[in-house]
């Protein structure tokens, strides 16, 4: 959006609402409706279950919490290194075909098809 454009809108909205707040109808509705809201919600309260206050207490009675959930599953540190020797072990390799060096396996950079030529398949 351009910025003429857009301080049009702005322009156009700000005219809107000062036409608004200006409308005593439309306020006086608006006053109404909130009214009816703050009803509602003071009607909607009073229907909520209330929990009585326990012997000595200030307030109300607090409902049970649920236990707290499991924490995640992490890997171990074991595996982290593991998974990070391979990747160096991989990025060197790339390395090495990049600039044209033959690998262990005798090849030419990369020796190695996929997967199944590691022993643990990582």
């Amino acid at each position: 959006m351009d910025d003429k454009l857009a301080k049009d809108l702005v322009a156009m909205w700000q005219s809107e609402f000062t036409a608004m707040a200006a409308d005593r109808e439309l306020r006086e509705t608006w006053a109404t409706t909130l009214a009816l809201w703050a009803q509602a919600a003071n009607a909607a309260t009073a229907l909520l279950p209330h929990e009585r206050a326990a012997p000595g207490s200030a307030g109300p009675a607090q409902p049970p919490r649920a236990p707290a959930a499991a924490a995640a599953p992490q890997p171990g540190l074991a595996e982290i290194e593991l998974l990070n020797s391979r990747i160096a072990e991989l990025e060197q390799r790339l390395a090495d075909f990049m600039a044209g060096k033959p690998d262990d396996a005798g090849g030419h950079g990369g020796g190695s098809t996929g997967p199944a030529d590691t022993a643990d398949g990582l």
